[in-house]
């Protein structure tokens, strides 16, 4: 891939088809499973606080909100968070909306749990993720969680790498071409929607860290990784499984 993809990338990648496809692709059965997850790894009980970071669309914060917990949840996208601010004031859940950029937004108060899913740890590179996990370190009570799921992982994506992939759902069509920049260790993707005649063109980058690299990366911040798994069943994380959920806990 030729096209320079900058570092803010994220700053204006979710939006038109692209958000169209990404609140779609998730199964509802996919996002309970991931809930109840979440909650037996992180070890609480509702009307804990909880910080999801970034959001999305609120999957995960919409369903755990209907089962008692009290959520923050930040990100970037205005397509996204409009969408979540709906769901909100109509079902009068206790989900605190707020917009902004991972790295530079202010999060007040303190949270008994955190959540990075689907991929977001990444976005940015090392110094960015430091930043992150910084921020949401210090977010997190003593003895509080923080779960991280990724497809992104060196031990998982490199094995395999997928140059090409083509998936249809319903009438959308999404195209994908990747290219790794290994001087830099992040995936350089180009995806080419099409729906109805209409094509949209996005691109993002995405760095590529190993298993032990975000380990010391918790642990330079007080988080302890306890659990390493492949699946919301707890199988334990192996070289070349297509996921990782990783749990860590605050010193």
């Amino acid at each position: 891939m030729n096209k320079m993809i900058n570092n803010n990338w994220y700053e204006t990648f979710f939006s038109g088809i692209n958000c169209e496809m990404w609140t779609k692709a998730p199964t509802m059965d996919w996002t309970k499973q991931e809930v109840a997850f979440l909650v037996d790894t992180l070890n609480v009980q509702p009307g804990a606080t909880l910080l999801d970071i970034p959001c999305g669309f609120g999957r995960h914060a919409l369903e755990l909100a209907k089962h008692g917990f009290r959520i923050t949840g930040v990100d970037i996208s205005t397509e996204f968070l409009l969408a979540l601010n709906e769901r909100v004031d109509a079902e009068q859940l206790a989900i605190e909306v707020i917009q902004g950029d991972m790295l530079t937004t202010t999060i007040k108060g303190s949270f008994d749990g955190a959540y990075c899913l689907g991929n977001s740890f990444g976005y940015v590179d090392y110094s960015g993720m430091d930043i992150f996990v910084k921020k949401v370190a210090a977010a997190l009570k003593p003895g509080a969680r923080f779960v991280i799921n990724s497809g992104m992982l060196a031990e998982s994506i490199l094995p395999n790498f997928p140059k090409t992939g083509h998936y249809v759902l319903d009438e959308l069509t999404m195209d994908i071409n990747n290219s790794y920049a290994t001087g830099d260790s992040c995936m350089l993707t180009e995806l080419t929607y099409t729906k109805a005649g209409h094509t949209e063109v996005h691109y993002f980058k995405h760095y590529v860290f190993t298993l032990s690299e975000i380990k010391r990366l918790l642990a330079g911040h007080g988080l302890r990784t306890i659990d390493v798994y492949k699946s919301t069943e707890k199988q334990l994380y192996l070289f070349g499984d297509q996921q990782l959920y990783l749990v860590a806990e605050k010193s």
